[in-house]
């Protein structure tokens, strides 16, 4: 892709949420086209990218990449609360993709010398959401059972 304004991603997005695609003539999945928009503007302008992560998160049409694209981006970012809030909110209805992300980001959340404060709650609500999707064919294409381990063991590594 070619490179592009910040008003020309800015653009894309707003008709990707309004419309469904990013570019009207493009033969490439919007849903890719969209998250390709999405992290170029990370680079050239953050906080108006976490701002789109943030409705993109709020958008029930939106596609599961994208959402889990989204999270992770909050999630490593200056906006974590958000990102903290919406699986609290949303634990019991996440994708197989958002699902793994918040596993794997919990894992890597261990090597921080002064990690955030997590929802009291927050964790168990993630290892039910697991019990329910674990068994999907998707759980296995997204690696979900090994994202999950490493934060099982990063669990018991807090307990001790």
């Amino acid at each position: 892709m070619t490179n592009k304004s910040v008003n020309q991603l800015r653009a894309g997005l707003d008709r990707y949420q309004s419309n469904g695609y990013v570019e009207s003539n493009s033969f490439n999945d919007p849903n890719e086209d969209a998250l390709e928009y999405l992290g170029m503007l990370l680079v050239e302008d953050q906080p108006t990218a976490l701002k789109y992560c943030q409705r993109f998160l709020q958008q029930s049409q939106a596609n599961d990449e994208l959402k889990s694209a989204a999270l992770d981006f909050l999630l490593l970012s200056s906006e974590w609360s958000f990102a903290y809030q919406y699986l609290y909110s949303q634990a019991e209805r996440l994708s197989i993709p958002e699902l793994e992300k918040a596993f794997f980001y919990f894992y890597c959340d261990k090597n921080e010398a002064a990690p955030h404060p997590v929802p009291e709650g927050l964790f168990t609500k993630l290892l039910a959401r697991y019990e329910i999707v674990k068994n999907e064919p998707d759980a296995y294409f997204y690696h979900l059972h090994e994202a999950y381990n490493d934060f099982v063991e990063t669990l018991s590594d807090r307990r001790n």
